[in-house]
């Protein structure tokens, strides 16, 4: 088992806590005439900030992401789940330890946490990382409102799991 950096580990509680912010949250809203659906946050999303592999000024404000309009999976990451949260929908940043960031999302009628990568704009394909990018996931953290949750199981691609049974691991 790999030993998370506990400087990632406090640097993604801080940031899941200051999404929560009211202030950040109202401002995020009134971007916005209606509740938009996810598919409908990422388009909004990938219409104002480019990625960008270069070598970028880096932002943990929502607000920050989109005046810059440039970057990397873990600002489209931040400025997703902070419009999610701004949408009333429940949502949690996930940290691959290895190099990755994108947003879970509660789904209460199914009763369960669905993945959303916002930067390559793919939504419930939790397996896309180790199937199509051939990573070798270890340990990979969920972080809602300064709480911690292991949830590398949900990621990994093991030989007694089928695709139906990994998506329906529920969360709370």
């Amino acid at each position: 088992m790999v030993v998370p950096n506990q400087t990632s580990i406090e640097k993604y509680r801080e940031l899941s806590k200051a999404l929560g912010n009211p202030s950040i949250l109202t401002e995020l809203r009134t971007l916005f005439e209606r509740r938009y659906a996810l598919t409908e946050l990422l388009d909004w999303v990938h219409e104002r900030v480019k990625f960008d592999k270069g070598n970028i000024e880096r932002h943990n404000d929502p607000r920050e992401i989109l005046a810059y309009g440039r970057g990397k999976c873990g600002e489209f990451s931040i400025l997703f789940t902070g419009l999610c949260l701004a949408h009333d929908y429940r949502a949690r940043l996930i940290l691959d330890m290895s190099d990755h960031v994108w947003t879970e999302v509660w789904d209460g009628e199914q009763k369960r946490w669905v993945h959303v990568d916002p930067s390559e704009k793919r939504i419930d394909d939790p397996l896309m990382y180790e199937r199509d990018w051939k990573k070798n996931l270890q340990e990979i953290y969920a972080f809602e409102d300064g709480n911690m949750e292991n949830v590398t199981e949900r990621y990994k691609l093991t030989k007694d799991k089928t695709y139906a049974k990994h998506c329906n691991q529920g969360g709370n």
